[in-house]
């Protein structure tokens, strides 16, 4: 059975980690936060450090239409690509390496240009159809709204202060920064995209009816414990 309790726990988890994988993971929207710091300090780069507030919404919003509206096969088709996206991240987590942090400085970008260089990454849609937006859909139908929200919360406030560290931290160490520990970092986090590519799986099996919900509430609740014990 669904606790409450558990449902907040886990929403608080989820989206802190992947809030903190959106933001420490090489991407367009970390190469102009860094470069833009470089070039022009925070006073330019904060705000492509808060522009997932204006593009993910609009992503997701696509996105949760979509979910909330497919039979549970479709749900976990969509979760089985998920997790296949997750297991792809994690090996990348891996893989990183300090050059992938080492960006060339840049012409102060308008806001405009910020924006559409966020809404059209394509990995912001596919992080929004395949995970996002079934994390979201999924709490909300086992916990309610009030279980959703804090996810979405959660999410958006670790992925925009991550954001705004990273910039301070560049701003900060400006010609001494190292990109090292944001690759030592990456690492960690691929085994934490890992348990949850797990879970994601279970979640799709259980669409299926392939496995029942008591042993689906078991194996999260395994999942979970070990997630928490690596922490």
């Amino acid at each position: 059975m669904f606790s409450i309790a558990s449902g907040y726990l886990s929403a608080c988890v989820l989206g802190s980690i992947f809030g903190f994988q959106g933001s420490v993971s090489p991407g367009p929207l970390q190469t102009v936060i860094i470069s833009e710091t470089l070039s022009n300090g925070i006073r330019s780069s904060w705000r492509a450090a808060v522009i997932p507030l204006c593009t993910d919404p609009i992503a997701l919003c696509v996105a949760l239409f979509v979910v909330a509206n497919v039979p549970n096969s479709i749900l976990a088709a969509i979760a089985f690509l998920g997790a296949s996206l997750l297991l792809r991240v994690a090996l990348l987590q891996f893989r990183t390496t300090e050059n992938d942090f080492k960006f060339h400085t840049k012409k102060r970008l308008s806001l405009f240009s910020i924006w559409a260089t966020n809404i059209l990454n394509p990995n912001l849609w596919i992080f929004a159809f395949t995970i996002n937006a079934f994390q979201i859909h999924d709490y909300y139908i086992e916990g309610g709204l009030g279980v959703a929200a804090t996810y979405l919360f959660i999410f958006f406030l670790v992925l925009c202060v991550c954001n705004l560290s990273v910039a301070c931290i560049v701003a900060a160490l400006k010609r001494v920064f190292n990109p090292l520990w944001l690759v030592r970092v990456n690492r960690v986090l691929g085994v934490f995209l890992l348990f949850v590519a797990v879970r994601f799986v279970i979640l799709g099996l259980t669409k299926l009816g392939v496995i029942g919900e008591g042993l689906e509430e078991t194996a999260i609740t395994t999942l979970s414990n070990l997630t928490q014990f690596v922490c």
